[in-house]
């Protein structure tokens, strides 16, 4: 799996940024990896999505191998490769559905969304298809 990185300087102002990236990603419930250089010089954050709950803690200094994208009042940094912009024509249906649960998982990424979306309706028309009299299931099949 791709992640996003962030490089910062081992400093003490730094250590307690990463703190704040750490805690920030333990409220929101996602992964976080933190290591450092082998020469101890530079904190290395590491994750699918990283969180940066304040725009300040990435200073000139600090190393980006993402894409940066700011959300409300946070940064969020993704891997370069990761994110394909497609075109998806949704019914009302669909789209009444995605906002249902948009309102309900408010903290959770647009992938998280839609995926979610997706089995919801595919484990609809499953129970759909298993409500269905077996002879109708034979005429289609």
């Amino acid at each position: 799996m791709e992640t996003a990185v962030i490089t910062l300087g081992n400093t003490v102002e730094n250590q307690e940024y990463s703190r704040q990236i750490r805690d920030f990603h333990k409220k929101k419930g996602q992964p976080l990896t933190i290591r450092f250089s082998e020469e101890l010089t530079h904190i290395i954050l590491e994750a699918p999505c990283l969180y940066v709950p304040d725009r300040n803690i990435l200073g000139k200094e600090a190393v980006v191998e993402g894409v940066v994208k700011k959300n409300g009042n946070h940064l969020e940094i993704h891997p370069r490769s990761k994110g394909k912009t497609i075109n998806l024509h949704l019914d009302s249906e669909l789209v009444n559905e995605l906002e249902q649960i948009r309102l309900k998982v408010a903290s959770k990424t647009q992938h998280d969304v839609i995926l979610e979306m997706f089995v919801r309706g595919l484990r609809a028309y499953q129970a759909e298809q298993d409500d269905q009299p077996a002879t109708t299931k034979k005429e289609r099949g």
